[in-house]
Formats: structure tokens, C-alpha cells, sequence
């Protein structure tokens, strides 16, 4: 199994969902499939609704806010709004991250495959992280296919029952309280026009989301690979051999690029992070502030966007944790790596506002909650 074969699952989430080219390097074998200038105006279309709901859902906030109404139903409305705003604007900054970082993301692919070990090599434990990679990153798309499925079929579900029902008052309700400059509520036309925005736009978010989180993975996964065949190189080297100090040298040399790789994918992921962090503390309050105050069908809407965030924030900071536990166990057995290893362990960093691990995701757990009860004693 070579590099390119873990990229399949990050060219799904960024071919079919994001809608743009795969990420190429020099060494790649195989030919990218031609980006045609359909897939080109679904990706501008996309990020263009994603961008104008931002947007639109701030003017609605505004609009409602001007509005009279009760405590109880003011605070649902909020937190509704709020955590539908959180899931779109993280969407909409990790399709900026990655658009705008994609020559740097391509260097660092051509890297790892520059140091990627051949299969014969026994000290590199290939399969057993490769594995472990397609195996999360599957996971990882399956669960992303069932959360926008659910996310853009759920409010037609809730249309459906309305009409069905015979309601006076059909809600016209699609996938998040957003201002347009024509007509939704009452008009079918408008209200297909709306959704259809609403749902470009959240496949595009989700798909370049995916992909960050499949990137992660990936460039994590390596680095323990990388890691794991230091620490076997390192136990068997024999001391009585004539090459056994040329083999420590270049072990240290081997661990200095290590490190250097994995810091530029720090650097690059710093947003995401950062993005993670914030955006996902917010969220995870407000979507159980929704979920536990609108009438049931309605909370069953933002069931989905609490799990997503959960998962979503859980992942990095999972992948962040494991790294630093590779980078770090079994290097204490020589005395020149412990010197190198002792003075600071190797921790993913937002910002250098808080370690990627998780630690900070029951941190972010802990916060979240504190806001969620905060805003509850409100009522």
C-alpha cells in the first residue's frame, strides 16, 4: 500500500462533497480525473450560498430580534439560530482554510511521500497504521453521508407532516432561519428556491469539513508511523557494531525532520483548530439549549448538529492526543533521545492558546455545559 491509496476517502469528501480537484503532488501515479466546469459553477454556486446564509441568518437575528416576544421562546429562538450559524460558518471557514492553503497542503503530501518506506522495510509497522487510517477515515465519511442526509431531508420530513395533518399555519421551515430577498414563507417557489441554497451549500460545507478531518487523520497517522519506525530503529541498534554512532546521527537527524514535518501541519491546521476549538464550545451549548427547549419534532432537527459538533471536535483532538502519545513513549530508552525528548513533549498547539488533545475537548465539554446552565437559569 502506497501514500496514494489512504488518499481515497479524502478525494471522495473533497471530489463529490466539495466539489473540487484532488489534491496532487509531483509523485502521484495516477491521472486526476478533469475538473469540468460543471463541478467548477456547483463549487462557486456552493460557497456562495454558504457565504450569503452567514449573512442571511444575521439580518433574520437582527429582524427577530426588533420583535416582541417571551423570555422562554426568545432564548430557543437564539440558540436555534446560533447553532445553525456555528455549523455554517465552520463549514464556510474550512472551505477558506483549505482553498487558500492548498499549494502548502500539496507540499507537505509530496513529503511524506518522499519519506514514505518501501514495503519491505520490517521496522515500519505499514499496514498496521495504514489500516488503521482507511479504517477511521471510512467512518469518518459514513457518518458525514448520514448526518446531511438527515440534515437537508429532515425539514421536508417536517413539511410533509404539516400538510399531511392539515395544518393552518405550515411552517415553510427549511434547514435554517435565514433571510432572502424574495418571498419563502407561503410560496413554494421561493421555498424550493431557498432550500435548494441552503442544500448546495451545506453539502459543500460538510464535504470540505470532511476533508480537513480526513487530512488530519492522514498526517497523523504518518507521523506515528514515522515515530513508531524511529522507536524500532532506536532498540535495535547494537552498540558493538562499527556503524552503530553513524546509525544514532542519523536517527537524530531522522527525528529532527519528524518534528519539522509535523510542525509545518501544525501551521497549517492552526485554523482549524482554532475554528474547532471556538466554534464547537459555542455550538455544543446552544444546539442543547435548542434541543432541550422547542417542542420535540423541532428539536429532533438539531439532534444531528449537536452529534456532528461532538464528533467533529472529538476527532481532532483525539488524532492531537495520539500523536503526542507516539512522540513520546519510547524514546526515554537512549539517553541523547531523552535529552531531545524530556524538555518539552511534542503537543499540536491553536494558536498556542491551547494543546490539540483531550484534555481541551473535555475542557470545551466542561465550558459548554457551564454556558449551557448559565443560559438555562435564564428562563
Amino acid at each position: 500500500m502506497q501514500l496514494e491509496d489512504l488518499m481515497r476517502y479524502p478525494d471522495i469528501a473533497f471530489r463529490y462533497f466539495g466539489m473540487a480537484p484532488r489534491f496532487e503532488w509531483t509523485a502521484r501515479r495516477t491521472v486526476a480525473p478533469k475538473q469540468t466546469v460543471t463541478r467548477q459553477i456547483v463549487f462557486m454556486v456552493g460557497s456562495l450560498c454558504l457565504g450569503y446564509q452567514n449573512l442571511g441568518m444575521i439580518i433574520y437575528w437582527v429582524r427577530f430580534n426588533s420583535q416582541q416576544k417571551e423570555i422562554s421562546m426568545y432564548v430557543a429562538k437564539i440558540a436555534e439560530m446560533g447553532s445553525v450559524l456555528a455549523l455554517i460558518f465552520a463549514g464556510f471557514l474550512n472551505i477558506w482554510a483549505l482553498t487558500s492553503k492548498r499549494a502548502q497542503i500539496e507540499a507537505v503530501l509530496a513529503e511524506l511521500q518522499e519519506m514514505y518506506p518501501e514495503p519491505r522495510q520490517r521496522l515500519y509497522r505499514i499496514r498496521h497504521y495504514n489500516d488503521q487510517a482507511v479504517g477511521l477515515m471510512k467512518f469518518t465519511v459514513n457518518f458525514y453521508v448520514v448526518f446531511i442526509i438527515y440534515y437537508n431531508i429532515a425539514p421536508l420530513v417536517l413539511l410533509l407532516c404539516e400538510h399531511l395533518m392539515d395544518s393552518q399555519d405550515i411552517s415553510y421551515r427549511a434547514q435554517s432561519y435565514t433571510w432572502y430577498p424574495w418571498q419563502v414563507y407561503g410560496s413554494p417557489l421561493g421555498y424550493s428556491a431557498a432550500y435548494l441554497c441552503q442544500a448546495i451549500g451545506s453539502i459543500l460545507g460538510v464535504g470540505f469539513s470532511m476533508s480537513s478531518q480526513q487530512l488530519i487523520c492522514l498526517f497523523t497517522t504518518q507521523l506515528q508511523l514515522h515515530f513508531d519506525a524511529m522507536a524500532n530503529h532506536l532498540t535495535a541498534i547494537d552498540a558493538k557494531e562499527p556503524t552503530a554512532n553513524q546509525q544514532l546521527r542519523s536517527l537524530i537527524l531522522y527525528h529532527r525532520r519528524i518534528l519539522r514535518l509535523g510542525d509545518r501541519v501544525n501551521r497549517l491546521f492552526n485554523f482549524t483548530f482554532v475554528v474547532s476549538l471556538i466554534v464547537s464550545t459555542i455550538a455544543i451549548c446552544l444546539t442543547s439549549i435548542a434541543t432541550m427547549l422547542l417542542e420535540l419534532h423541532k428539536a429532533l432537527l438539531y439532534i444531528s448538529g449537536l452529534i456532528a459538533f461532538v464528533f467533529y471536535h472529538f476527532l481532532i483532538c483525539y488524532r492531537g492526543s495520539v500523536l503526542t502519545l507516539a512522540g513520546d513513549l519510547v524514546y526515554r530508552k537512549m539517553l541523547l533521545i531523552l535529552m531531545m525528548r524530556s524538555t518539552k513533549s511534542y503537543v499540536w498547539k491553536t494558536y498556542n492558546l491551547a494543546p490539540v488533545s483531550i484534555q481541551t475537548y473535555m475542557a470545551t465539554l466542561k465550558f459548554s455545559y457551564q454556558m449551557f446552565t448559565c443560559v438555562r437559569s435564564l428562563k
